[in-house]
């Protein structure tokens, strides 16, 4: 895996609290309030049922290696390949009170500690206790499949035993999301109740319910302890109810998409003003000394790609040049009667107006004015699309006292013809690194990082907010260009499945698992896989027929063993995808086993 120089064992082991900065950066005092004394957490776990094996920590960040000296990037696209795409990436959020004090939560690298922590917040009180810190540090990873087993008659899996769809105490009520099958308000499975997935097709809410087909549902604050990683004084008061998914298909393009869904509640008796919610990503395609960034603002889409023909190193996409970008999906809903067209629809101030990518600005990794952030007042600063100095952004050559006009969005290329982000002023050219002013030649390629925000709003005491984003990865046989051109086509598929509530897009069929093969003795070997496959039967084959259906219940194979045990099945101009291999009996019950072909 590509490797990044980040802390000693030895800061590892005083739970970073040394105030050291990753790659150089320079020193950060955080100040202090009373707090429940929630210790950081390290619990993480994986995304992994499609192309992609995405990394997930409690504390808002993602996509990377928190268990060494040596940080590894840990968004590994295709799956099983070693290659990576992606480095860290994290949401932030940050805001004023009506007295001007700003609050902020926002996680890059854990430097110098941490701005979230595990839990919901007491709904009276906008606090939580160590223990209860202790209690949510976890993950509640379930499948699709799994539950509709379960809601079949199957025996119900310790997930679902332990679904934490009600809080504690004076917690809010309803957590995680299920079926109450009593209406009593109460998760109890041995009543019927269970995970929350949609089977009929009925809720066309995605924020009301569970997606994918293999989901991660967690519940994180930013009021457990100091604010070590922003060093904001202030904590919001957020409250944060959290699920990432994927979806088991044969369709390339959501196999190389993971997705992200954010119900965000401000637990606070204070209104919070010109508050942004945010995105950041730190690209890292492979090599990450050779990378470039932009923005599609029509899209609502930021992404990375080479800045050369070349993907070295050997962890490199090679020739084969890779993209990848992050699409908001959702954005907070707009402020009634703003008088501003958020969604840049030609209508002002209709009902459900959200706000659509408002701000898009890249940062390097020094510790310049155009660099890391390292006060509250920075990170906010990103949010807002300024600099660190507090200097707007401007278009035109590297954003920063340029004398250009003031735009919204870095390097938009030609995705902005009706000039939103210049706010009507015509530049004269297409902003990109490719070209970032009339003479200049290129920027140089290198190691990127970027904010993508939504606002600003005001954010009420109460107020329930929704923000969904999805990482989108494609991949070419050669040429930058043709590389951007084919993540732009990807992106513009999964705007439509999400805007189509998830069903335009054929994925896994669900199998009754209480209809399978009791003892099926046989095995399938390797997983993943990429030239053979190999099925190996334990005991009398006849009567048997083996069969393998892609994602897309598409029958691709199928044999009569007749007496042979073992079978060797070429794959190697199969799609790469999720496959099933099924053995079935002569009283056509099946079981079922998943392979991966790379």
């Amino acid at each position: 895996m590509k490797i990044k120089l980040l802390l000693t064992a030895f800061l590892l082991a005083i739970n970073f609290s040394s105030s050291a900065k990753l790659n150089g950066i320079a020193t950060k005092t955080t100040n202090k309030f009373s707090v429940a004394g929630c210790p950081a957490s390290n619990s993480s776990i994986e995304l992994d049922i499609a192309n992609v094996r995405a990394r997930i920590f409690i504390n808002g960040d993602m996509w990377w290696n928190l268990d060494s000296a040596m940080a590894a990037s840990e968004y590994e696209v295709p799956k099983g390949s070693g290659k990576c795409a992606l480095f860290s990436g994290a949401l932030w959020i940050g805001g004023k009170d009506i007295a001007g004090q700003l609050k902020i939560a926002a996680q890059t690298y854990r430097q110098s500690g941490v701005d979230f922590w595990p839990g919901p917040v007491d709904t009276v009180t906008a606090t939580l206790s160590a223990s209860d810190c202790q209690h949510y540090d976890r993950f509640w990873k379930i499948t699709r499949q799994e539950v509709f087993d379960f809601k079949n008659g199957g025996s119900p899996s310790q997930t679902i035993i332990d679904w934490p769809g009600n809080g504690l105490n004076s917690q809010t009520h309803f957590l995680a999301p299920f079926y109450d099958q009593n209406g009593d308000g109460i998760y109890d499975y041995t009543q019927g109740d269970y995970p929350k997935y949609d089977f009929n097709n009925s809720i066309q809410n995605v924020n009301e319910r569970l997606n994918g087909d293999q989901t991660i549902w967690w519940v994180f604050n930013d009021v457990g302890n100091v604010h070590g990683e922003t060093g904001s004084f202030y904590p919001i008061g957020l409250e944060v109810h959290a699920q990432a998914y994927a979806f088991c298909t044969s369709d390339t393009t959501l196999a190389n998409t993971t997705f992200y869904n954010y119900k965000l509640i401000n637990r606070s008796t204070t209104i919070l003003v010109d508050t942004y919610f945010g995105s950041f990503s730190d690209v890292d395609l492979g090599n990450l000394f050779d990378d470039y960034v932009g923005c599609d603002v029509a899209r609502n889409f930021g992404y990375g790609y080479n800045g050369d023909s070349l993907d070295d190193l050997p962890l490199g996409y090679g020739l084969q040049l890779a993209a990848v970008g992050i699409d908001i999906l959702q954005g907070p809903l707009a402020d009634i009667q703003d008088s501003i067209d958020n969604d840049r629809d030609g209508v002002m101030d209709e009902i459900g107006e959200r706000i659509n990518l408002a701000k898009f600005i890249f940062y390097n990794n020094d510790n310049s004015n155009i660099g890391n952030p390292n006060s509250a007042l920075q990170y906010y600063n990103y949010l807002e699309g300024k600099w660190k100095d507090n200097s707007p952004l401007v278009f035109g050559q590297h954003g920063h006292l340029t004398g250009g006009p003031l735009c919204d969005f870095m390097y938009p290329g030609n995705s902005d013809p009706l000039l939103y982000g210049t706010h009507g002023t015509n530049p004269g050219f297409n902003w990109s690194e490719e070209n970032p002013s009339p003479g200049l030649g290129p920027n140089i390629p290198g190691d990127r990082r970027f904010i993508m925000s939504c606002g600003p709003i005001r954010f009420l005491p109460g107020q329930v907010e929704y923000f969904t984003k999805a990482a989108i990865w494609a991949r070419v046989a050669s040429g930058i260009d043709s590389s951007k051109q084919a993540l732009m086509d990807a992106d513009d598929k999964i705007q439509t499945f999400f805007d189509n509530n998830y069903q335009t897009i054929s994925f896994c069929p669900l199998t009754n698992g209480i209809n399978e093969i009791n003892n099926p003795n046989f095995s399938v070997y390797p997983s993943p896989a990429s030239e053979y496959l190999f099925v190996k039967y334990y005991g009398d084959i006849n009567k048997k027929l083996l069969e393998v259906y892609s994602c897309d219940g598409k029958l691709v194979y199928s044999i009569k063993p007749n007496g042979s045990n073992e079978i060797k099945i070429k794959i190697s101009d199969w799609s790469y995808g999720i496959y099933f291999v099924r053995m079935r009996n002569e009283n056509g019950k099946t079981k079922t086993i998943k392979i991966m072909k790379m």
